[in-house]
């Protein structure tokens, strides 16, 4: 009997001791920003930054979002002309909780 009890006790323990890291994966939301040749919210800042720094500082210091898996890719559609807000066919890509979603939204970036 006490062997039953102890395996019943198991079961139960096993069944609701769940990782919570599922609900971590669950309220990350992957974002999409198509860069522009001069109308991206980072342009302002200063130059001699590489882009992987500037997109970094725009989105930690100035939206403060806490994001990862920053990924800088150029295999996006190129527009064929050189206005400010034709896309020059670099895409960033970034994951970050859903609670940022917001203010990367407002800020050009979209659902990827």
């Amino acid at each position: 009997m006490k062997k039953l009890l102890f395996i019943s006790m198991l079961g139960v323990f096993a069944v609701f001791s769940s990782c919570d890291d599922t609900d971590t994966v669950d309220s990350q939301v992957d974002f999409l920003f198509k860069e522009t040749y001069c109308a991206n919210p980072w342009d302002m800042i200063t130059p001699e930054w590489t882009r992987e720094q500037l997109i970094s500082y725009y989105l930690s210091d100035v939206l403060d979002v806490e994001y990862s898996d920053l990924n800088i890719t150029y295999d996006g559609v190129q527009e064929d002309c050189e206005a400010c807000i034709c896309l020059t066919g670099i895409l960033v890509r970034i994951t970050a909780e859903d609670e940022f979603s917001e203010v990367l939204l407002g800020s050009g970036f979209e659902l990827d």
